[in-house]
């Protein structure tokens, strides 16, 4: 019916359409409607009321241009021969309907395997089946459920953290207006005679005048926040931030126009001025630390250079197109490169979460994050490595743990019941001084609502950990996310693997007792692995390299391939010779199933780990090992429980392990190489990949460590533990905040501008006492040398 509300975007109609027993102003919205309906997504008007947009009507040619080959190669991040994916802008994201709507997009059309959204940014990131559904059609059913996304062709390279404009204008409209009303109220605040009345009552007018922008334009996010909580049932601190608006424009207004008053324009303008400053600066702490985030948190693993001086080691962020990388087995291409030479067999779990092997020809492009399975191949970088992207895999739904913040619940659970607490101090403070004075009660009733805020509870724990997820990275510890502190502060047992996490392969001794001319071909095969043992021989074996074919390598036991014609088994004693061996830690080797010998490996323990068994600071160590248990002893000797000394362990009873102790009430931090340990990282409550001059990180792992930064563990793990102070001290700031500007404001002590410019430093001084302390924290975290 004409002048009813939309049913989908809320809007009066004009021209009334009737479908399902619902009223709509267009036939898009009608369209958005009956696309939900069909696919049972009806719960998309449940979660919020306001949800839904006016629909414009969009061809079914609109998006075609998206087909075009060089457009794709632009836009598409990923693509193999069925799956592709992809970062799209919606504009129109702006509830948490519009996320849950579209992160079940596969309900609409199972073409599109997954999508996650980063509402901050207000993109999608979507994976979809190419052979069922092409990126035109993507874009149009994006559009027709209301998300036209907005194609940028200039770069998919990460865009940079833009400034909210409207923000900005609304604040120079506020400042303005409160400037001049300011100066427009001087006769008032000089107390002038009744002579010069005609000039009061004329600023006044002018005042008014001047507050109907500020009410109007400056105020207006506030007003449909809490039109929105308000619809939804959900109380937010918008809701008494306009009641105290309203309240102070409507008792202003009425003064002028009775001719009892001047009004209080000038708080009222004030108080919004203020409030958008707060706003302003929240908005900027927020994007600095995301900022400081993607920049930051880049891997810090080296990658293998080749060129025709020979291979070097070089830093990840020293890589540059036109690179050539020798990539080994279960190592990950870091940015878009070009396949050369090998046989190139790519993993892309790590982006599609779909576990599967591509076979890549050569002059075929690998995408980053891929994975080579097998022998090692040569490849050409194409592409800059982009750091966000792949912290952005890193951080995929697939890697992530079940842990829950105790402190994030805590300030949830506070801030759902604060604003209905104010109302509640507001009403019973109003009805308490309108016996007395009425002007004073308004100003109670207004200064309560305002002052009161959990800015700086919402602002203690994403600062805190967002600032500390930076110095750690500066200190040599790169975490996935910033939660992995407070998860990191709970724990009791540190799990240590052995091969390459506590020994040092550089300085292992090698004994090699195999016959000289087969060195070639075991050093060629022992090449194309990651593993540490595989690096320490391979460095000591000086011989040509020949051609191998067909390696191939079992976790936790060790890699065959062919030499010619000849068939090379290099491994554990219980996988080559079928039976347990423990005179000695190393590998034995087999040729066409004939054993022809073994190579002794002499480990060589770290420094960093002896100091670190040293101050142990409470915490119960534990050593699980592939390895046989020939050096048990002398681990047992650096005064290790023997009962937490584990070895001949598969990478599944390593995943056991972990859970047995988490069984047991302890929370674990794993530390490994990730190669052979991926489950028990995973498992772990909070798993960290050590890493010395190899690109072998795991995305089950929850941080990175720098080899050079070993002994530093606890170092961090006591930062972990300070840091949940610093939170604590945070809220109890903020909690004082609040108490104590409660009590000046429902006693009558406080105005409504004074509590405007208190609002906004209650963050401020949360955010510096949270940026002193835990800079000075890490300041005594000493970094590691290479």
């Amino acid at each position: 019916m004409k002048g009813e509300p939309c049913f989908h975007c809320g809007e009066e109609i004009e021209e009334n359409i009737d479908y399902d027993s619902h009223s709509f102003c267009c036939e898009g919205c009608k369209t958005v409607y009956h696309i939900l309906s069909e696919n049972e997504l009806g719960d998309f008007y449940k979660i919020d009321q306001d949800a839904g947009r006016k629909q414009k009507q969009i061809n079914n040619d609109h998006f075609d241009y998206l087909d075009l080959e060089e457009i794709q190669e632009r836009l598409i991040q990923f693509s193999d021969d069925s799956i592709s994916k992809i970062v799209l802008f919606l504009p129109s994201i702006h509830c948490s309907s519009c996320i849950w709507l579209l992160e079940n997009l596969n309900k609409i059309n199972e073409a599109v395997l997954n999508s996650q959204v980063d509402f901050v940014k207000k993109e999608a990131t979507i994976t979809y089946d190419h052979n069922k559904i092409k990126l035109s059609e993507l874009a149009l059913l994006l559009s027709k459920i209301g998300y036209e996304p907005n194609i940028n062709l200039e770069t998919k390279a990460e865009k940079k953290s833009h400034i909210n404009k409207s923000l900005l204008y609304k604040l120079g409209v506020a400042g303005f207006c409160f400037g001049n009303i300011m100066l427009l109220s001087f006769p008032e605040y000089l107390g002038l005679s009744s002579d010069h009345f005609r000039f009061q009552r004329l600023f006044s007018y002018l005042n008014l005048i001047l507050a109907l922008p500020v009410l109007l334009y400056s105020s207006v996010d506030y007003f449909k926040s809490a039109f929105k909580g308000i619809r939804s049932k959900f109380f937010n601190i918008d809701i008494p931030i306009s009641l105290g608006i309203l309240t102070l424009f409507t008792r202003s207004s009425y003064e002028v126009l009775s001719e009892t008053g001047a009004g209080y324009f000038d708080s009222l303008t004030g108080l919004v001025f203020f409030l958008l400053i707060g706003k302003w600066f929240q908005d900027k702490t927020y994007r600095g630390i995301q900022f400081e985030r993607s920049y930051k948190s880049y891997f810090p693993i080296a990658v293998k250079k080749t060129s025709d001086d020979g291979d070097t080691i070089i830093p990840l962020e020293n890589l540059k197109v036109g690179d050539y990388l020798i990539i080994r087995n279960e190592e990950i291409i870091p940015a878009d490169a070009l396949m050369i030479e090998g046989d190139a067999r790519i993993d892309y779990s790590f982006v599609t979460g779909e576990s599967k092997t591509t076979r890549v020809k050569e002059n075929q492009r690998i995408y980053a994050g891929g994975r080579q399975k097998g022998s090692s191949i040569k490849v050409l970088i194409e592409k800059e490595v982009n750091n966000s992207y792949l912290t952005s895999l890193w951080n995929q739904e697939i890697f992530k743990k079940q842990e829950e913040s105790n402190y994030k619940n805590l300030v949830d659970s506070i801030s759902r019941y604060f604003t209905v607490s104010i109302l509640l101090i507001a009403l019973v403070s109003l009805f308490y001084w309108i016996g007395e004075d009425l002007s004073k009660a308004i100003n109670v009733f207004t200064a309560v609502l305002i002052v009161a805020c959990p800015c700086a509870l919402a602002l203690t724990i994403p600062f805190t950990f967002g600032n500390g997820i930076r110095i750690l990275g500066k200190k040599g510890l790169f975490l996935k996310s910033p939660d992995i502190i407070e998860i990191l502060n709970q724990t009791t047992d540190i799990v240590f693997d052995k091969t390459g996490t506590i020994t040092d392969s550089s300085d292992s001794n090698i004994d090699i007792q195999v016959d000289e001319k087969e060195l070639p071909a075991i050093r060629s095969i022992l090449s194309h692995s990651s593993h540490p043992i595989a690096q320490s021989i391979t460095s000591k074996i000086h011989a040509e390299s020949i051609e191998t074919e067909h390696f191939s390598e079992t976790k936790g036991a060790g890699v065959e391939a062919n030499a010619g014609s000849d068939h090379y088994k290099i491994g554990s004693s219980e996988w080559v010779l079928g039976e347990k061996n423990e005179e000695f830690t190393g590998v034995w080797i087999s040729k066409n199933s004939n054993v022809i010998g073994h190579i002794k490996v002499q480990n060589a323990y770290r420094k960093d780990f002896l100091h670190l068994l040293e101050k142990n600071d409470n915490y119960n160590f534990h050593v699980i090992s592939g390895d046989n248990a020939n050096e048990k002893s002398y681990l047992e000797s650096l005064q290790i429980p023997k009962e937490n000394l584990h070895f001949n362990a598969s990478p599944e009873r390593k995943l056991e392990y972990i859970k047995s102790l988490q069984k047991q009430g302890r929370k674990t931090l794993m530390i490994g190489d990730g190669l052979n340990d991926a489950g028990a990282l995973k498992q772990s409550n909070v798993g960290f990949a050590i890493n010395e001059n190899v690109y072998n990180f795991s995305p089950s792992s929850d941080g990175i460590i720098l080899a050079s930064n070993f002994s530093n563990i606890t170092e961090f793990l006591k930062f972990s533990k300070k840091s949940m102070n610093v939170v604590k001290l945070s809220i109890f700031i903020s909690f004082l905040y609040n108490i104590v500007g409660l009590s000046f404001a429902v006693t009558g002590y406080l105005t409504p501008l004074v509590a405007a410019i208190l609002m906004p430093l209650s963050s401020i001084s949360v955010v510096i006492v949270v940026t002193v302390l835990t800079n000075l924290m890490g300041s005594k975290i000493k970094k590691g040398t290479n």
